[in-house]
C-alpha cells in the first residue's frame, strides 16, 4: 500500500479535501493515507469539503477534459490524413481499420471516437458499396415484376439467371433473415420479369413505383437485415446513384425508359446554383455554429422560399451529388 509523507492532521484534512473536490475517490483517497473511505467521506465531511456529487461532476469534467485532450491529439497527428481519405469516399470504420493496418499502436477506440464527433465528412457505407451492379438491376426486376403481379418463373430462372448472381442475392436475403422459399420466389420473379420484358421491350417502371413498391415488400417479406436496414432491394438513390439516373438504369437493363423521368434534377436550377445553395447554406450553418445536416439544409431550403428566394430541396441536391455528404465535400473543396 502506498503511504503518503508525515503530515500533521491539519495537513492531511486539508489534503484529503483538495484531492476529492478535484474528483478523485474516497477509495483512492483512503488507500494512500492507509484508512477507510469511510474515515475519508467522515473527515471530509467534519471539515466541510466538497460533497458526493460535487466531487462526483469534478470527475466526470476531469474524465471529460482527459478525453477531449486525447481526441485533440489523435486529430492533430492523423486529422489531415483522414481527410484524405474521406476525399477518396473512404467510410469512417474503414478509414479506422486502415490506420489500424499501418498504425499499429494507435488506440482502435479512441480513432473511431475521435473521428466520430470531428469535423472530417466521410461517406457512409452505401448499398451500392456492398452489391454488385448486377445484384441493384436485380433488384429492379424483381419490383418490375411484383409491380405487374406475375408468378414466379423458377424454370427460365434456373436456365437465364448467372450461379454468380443467384448466390450473391441468396447470400444478401438469408442474412436478412429470408426463407428458402421466400428466397426461391424473389429468384423465380427476377426470372419472370426477365422473360416478360424480353417479350415487350417497352415495359417499364418509375422511379416513384418502384420506391413505393420497395417499401411495402421489404415488410411483407420481412427483409430486415440484423443491423435494422433493408439492404435489398436498394433504395430509387443508390440505383440513380450507381447507374446515373433512373432512365439509365433502365437503358442499361434493355427495359424501356419512363417519359416520367427527369435530367437529374437540372431542369429547374443549374449546377451552380445547386453549388450555390449547398454553400449558402453551409456559410449560414458556421455562422450560427450549428451543423450543416440534411434536415438542417431542408429547414433552411423552406425559409428562404418564406422569403422569396426558391432553393433545390434537399432530395434534388442528393440525386445531384449522390450523397450529402459528397455535397458538402463538393462546395468545400
Amino acid at each position: 500500500m502506498t503511504t503518503t509523507p508525515e503530515l500533521s492532521r491539519e495537513q492531511r484534512d486539508a489534503a484529503m479535501v483538495e484531492r476529492y473536490a478535484d474528483g478523485e475517490t474516497l477509495d483512492a483517497i483512503g488507500q494512500s493515507f492507509g484508512i477507510t473511505r469511510e474515515r475519508v467521506r467522515q473527515i471530509i465531511a467534519k471539515v466541510g469539503g466538497t460533497n458526493a456529487e460535487e466531487s462526483r461532476r469534478n470527475r466526470i469534467a476531469a474524465r471529460e477534459a482527459a478525453t477531449k485532450a486525447a481526441h485533440e491529439t489523435f486529430l492533430a497527428e492523423y486529422g489531415d490524413l483522414t481527410r484524405q481519405m474521406a476525399k477518396r469516399g473512404v467510410t469512417r470504420p474503414d478509414a479506422v481499420l486502415k490506420l489500424q493496418a499501418l498504425y499499429p499502436a494507435i488506440d482502435v477506440d479512441l480513432a473511431e471516437e475521435a473521428l466520430k464527433g470531428s469535423s472530417v465528412l466521410f461517406s457512409k457505407a452505401q448499398v451500392d458499396d456492398i452489391f454488385s451492379q448486377e445484384a441493384l438491376a436485380a433488384g429492379i426486376w424483381f419490383l418490375l415484376g411484383s409491380d405487374r403481379n406475375l408468378a414466379p418463373d423458377r424454370e427460365w430462372a434456373a436456365v437465364n439467371l448467372d450461379l454468380s448472381l443467384m448466390s450473391e442475392l441468396r447470400a444478401a436475403l438469408e442474412s436478412a433473415e429470408a426463407s428458402p422459399d421466400d428466397v426461391a420466389t424473389i429468384l423465380g420473379v427476377i426470372g419472370a420479369a426477365q422473360k416478360h420484358v424480353s417479350k415487350d421491350p417497352t415495359t417499364s417502371i418509375t422511379g416513384a413505383r418502384y420506391q413505393e413498391l420497395r417499401d411495402e415488400l421489404v415488410v411483407a417479406f420481412g427483409l430486415v437485415s440484423r443491423q435494422g436496414a433493408f439492404p435489398w432491394p436498394p433504395t430509387r438513390q443508390t440505383v440513380m446513384k450507381r447507374f446515373g439516373g433512373w432512365n439509365e438504369a433502365l437503358e442499361a437493363m434493355g427495359i424501356g425508359t419512363t417519359k416520367q423521368g427527369r435530367s437529374k434534377g437540372l431542369l429547374k436550377f443549374t449546377r451552380e446554383e445547386y453549388d450555390d445553395a449547398v454553400s449558402d447554406f453551409c456559410f449560414q450553418a458556421a455562422a450560427a455554429e450549428s451543423n450543416a445536416t440534411y434536415a438542417a439544409y431542408d429547414d433552411w431550403v423552406k425559409q428562404e422560399l418564406a422569403a422569396g428566394r426558391s432553393r433545390p430541396s434537399g432530395a434534388s441536391v442528393r440525386n445531384i451529388y449522390g450523397t450529402w455528404a459528397d455535397a458538402l465535400r463538393s462546395v468545400k473543396g
